[in-house]
């Protein structure tokens, strides 16, 4: 079956597709970015928030509130999302904005727009900030970067607009980037590209439409192969693979709880769904995961995710994500059909990803052995690959 479909099965809701899109536009209205700036800024965000609020992308009902505050020496909330009636009322807001005209702190700025999101948000909801700034600060700024950081930790995409040219200076675009989400070159902008618009409504799409929206808590196990035959390289794929998934997730303790295993010869619980962790946190130890190379003991590892899941919230649906490219390791104390009646018995809905050639002559074997594991219907929970390359293209990007 094609990519897009497996993850809409995935991660579909059983009560429809609702995307809940918060953004927060955050102006820099100090003594620096001068006047002519400042209403540059209100143009962007008359013209940007209208095309935003137009927004449609099939398969999903999108709803969008936007908040806008603007920041020098002190903190102007203009618009809360608590406020939020409709598009004219915003701009209303926005077109009647003061100028301030003193020093650039722009730590205050993150930290008010921070907690506005958090505040006033729904947890599960894509919580955007959109920040405009040339990166200098008053020299008795508190630290940017640990404010931005503290942010993201709250699921908080961070997009960062330099103004002038003065953005693009070595040291100004490095905290610029330092500020933003990653990866820079979609969270990086410019107030002097043309195309600015054009470019933040597909990144606008990809974090916050996509997979990323749902309103059902979701248990989310990855188990995940690292035997001999996955090699360093795929298992380097393979992490990049599953952080692209975990980006697609309302990652949270009240709505999806992540959990990854990695295994081998031997199995390890790289992150349990008990774990207070942010997303961030999870991908960090995602990408920290050792490759082990020996044996594909994959019962041992269904177990070991069977274990994870006793952690699981009450009446809320477990699913596992194995992805694998050899068949079940005869020396493995743990049977496979043990580990699987288990799984089965305990209402985990298991996907399988299986990276296996047709030509290759244990082909239908190995693919025999993936429909055992794979919850039914196997067109629904089983997908096959030929190369571990294809997993972090486009085609998933749904």
């Amino acid at each position: 079956m094609g990519i897009c479909r497996f993850f809409r099965v995935l991660l579909s809701s059983h009560t429809g597709l609702t995307c809940s899109l918060e953004v927060a536009f955050i102006l820099d209205s100090s003594e620096s970015a001068k006047i002519s700036l400042f209403e540059r800024q209100k143009a962007f965000v008359l013209s940007f928030s209208t095309r935003l609020a137009m927004l449609q992308v099939a398969g999903w009902t999108l709803k969008v509130r936007m908040a806008a505050l603007q920041y020098s020496s002190s903190v102007s909330i203009e618009h809360r999302f608590s406020a939020w009636k409709d598009l004219d009322s915003f701009h209303g807001r926005v077109s009647t904005m003061n100028y301030i005209g003193h020093g650039t702190y722009t730590t205050y700025a993150i930290t008010n727009a921070s907690q506005l999101l958090v505040q006033e948000t729904p947890m599960d909801s894509v919580r955007v900030a959109v920040l405009m700034t040339d990166g200098v600060d008053h020299p008795r700024n508190p630290d940017v970067i640990a404010a931005a950081a503290e942010a993201k930790g709250h699921s908080i995409k961070f997009f960062a607009v330099g103004l002038s040219d003065i953005a693009q200076q070595s040291q100004n675009n490095a905290k610029l980037r330092a500020i933003a989400s990653t990866p820079a070159q979609q969270f990086v902008q410019s107030l002097l590209d043309p195309q600015l618009e054009e470019k933040m409504l597909k990144e606008m799409v990809s974090v916050g439409c996509g997979v990323t929206c749902r309103q059902t808590p979701l248990e989310l196990v990855f188990v995940i192969d690292s035997s001999e035959s996955v090699g360093p390289e795929n298992f380097n794929v393979i992490k990049d693979f599953v952080n692209a998934l975990i980006d697609r997730a309302s990652v949270s303790q009240d709505t999806t709880r992540v959990g990854v295993v990695l295994y081998s010869h031997i199995n390890i619980v790289v992150v349990s769904l008990g774990q207070e962790a942010s997303r961030d946190d999870i991908k960090s130890a995602v990408r920290s995961m050792v490759y082990l190379g020996e044996g594909t003991f994959t019962g041992s590892a269904i177990q070991q995710a069977n274990n994870v899941f006793k952690a699981a919230r009450a009446g809320v649906r477990k699913v596992a994500i194995i992805i694998t490219d050899g068949q079940a390791d005869k020396r493995d104390s743990v049977s496979l059909e043990s580990a699987v009646t288990e799984a089965q018995g305990s209402n985990i809905e298991t996907f399988i990803i299986g990276v296996v050639n047709e030509s290759d002559p244990l082909y239908e074997e190995f693919k025999k052995e993936l429909n055992f594991m794979a919850s039914d219907p196997d067109t629904d929970h089983v997908y096959l690959i030929e190369d571990f390359k294809t997993l972090p293209g486009d085609s998933f990007m749904v």
